[in-house]
């Protein structure tokens, strides 16, 4: 059994607060891979992500010190009886999520995709907490509840985009964790916490079924040779990324040993810059792509992500890797341009 606080010349360090910046960390790293994955302006992400650990780590130490209170003064308080671990858990994840619902308005996010990937993020904290709690106190019930975690996890992945439509990994998360805490921990206030997480990911069901109530009333023929076209689409992309790769200036055979003149490096450099701003672009058409034929599969195609209306069918034959209405879209755009514009006269003024 680790102890619960490790011993070093410098000082000592409590294991769990270890585990728990670990688990932190690979919740982050996670968060951001999910999120290019999803096609979201990483800049932006980042703001939102830096935003709820702000928000939820202030909540969740005010709900602490609240705690720590009540044992001083009023020890009889019925909050007492609760776990506090619990709670504090499921404050950090619950309020960490109040920024996605502004980011989700404001940049015209799906705020179903939001919420997936905070949840797969948030199962990877989970794993770590789990498996810290083991190795103190050696109960096998934490072991169970990390291997639990990672077999959902794994069947989330697996089935991500193609069998799940955006919205049913959040709920299906709250589920899994609901079921954890009655049968695994069943410690104070298990019942009230695990009723919250059901009522919130029936809510999100209620919500997300609204918003797609019904399937695409696109043609069959239209659709299937539209997901022709994304599929040929696809395969150039992938054609072309690689061969961007093959022709980075940076990765050519010799370059470490090339006494290169100055002309020459300047050259290289401004090659590599357009090879790597190529291939950013593919990158990102190729989200986008991925995007559409998870839509097909699921039988969403031709509604919109974040309005939930359908997509004008002259936009799709034009650009079938469209998975927003003509006016989210507008107003995507005019917000990248604002941003973009706000970059360039910052840089003016430098």
């Amino acid at each position: 059994m680790i102890p619960a606080n490790i011993k070093t010349e410098s000082g000592s360090f409590n294991t769990i607060f270890v585990v728990v910046l670990l688990g932190l960390f690979s919740q982050l790293f996670v968060l951001w891979s999910e999120s290019k994955k999803d096609g979201f302006n990483t800049h932006r992400f980042f703001d939102l992500v830096f935003s709820s650990l702000i928000i939820s780590g202030g909540i969740s130490y005010t709900v602490y010190r609240i705690f720590e209170w009540l044992k001083i003064y009023v020890p009889s308080s019925i909050f007492l009886k609760l776990d506090q671990t619990s709670v504090l858990l499921l404050f950090f994840f619950l309020t960490s999520l109040l920024p996605v619902f502004f980011f989700s308005k404001k940049f015209k996010w799906s705020i179903f995709r939001l919420l997936d990937i905070y949840s797969v993020s948030f199962a990877i904290f989970l794993m770590f907490i789990s498996l810290g709690y083991f190795l103190v106190s050696k109960e096998w019930v934490y072991l169970i509840l990390l291997g639990l975690l990672i077999l959902n996890y794994i069947l989330v992945m697996v089935h991500r985009g193609y069998k799940f439509m955006s919205g049913m990994i959040f709920s299906f998360f709250l589920f899994s964790v609901s079921v954890c805490i009655l049968v695994f921990l069943k410690k104070g206030g298990s019942l009230l916490m695990a009723s919250i997480l059901v009522t919130i990911g029936i809510i999100n069901l209620y919500f997300r079924g609204k918003k797609t109530m019904s399937k695409s009333i696109l043609p069959e023929n239209l659709i299937n040779a539209l997901k022709r076209r994304l599929k040929i689409k696809e395969k150039s992309l992938k054609e072309q990324q690689q061969s961007l790769i093959d022709s980075d200036p940076y990765l050519q055979h010799g370059r470490a040993t090339d006494n290169a003149e100055t002309l020459d490096d300047v050259l290289e450099d401004t090659g590599k810059t357009v090879t790597d701003a190529r291939l950013s672009t593919v990158k990102e058409s190729k989200v986008q792509v991925r995007k559409a034929l998870e839509a097909i599969e699921t039988g969403k195609y031709g509604k919109c992500e974040v309005c939930g209306q359908e997509i004008d069918k002259a936009r799709l034959e034009a650009y079938p890797e469209a998975t927003t209405c003509i006016d989210c879209a507008t107003d995507q755009s005019q917000i990248e341009d604002i941003r973009q514009d706000e970059i360039l006269e910052k840089n003016a003024l430098q």
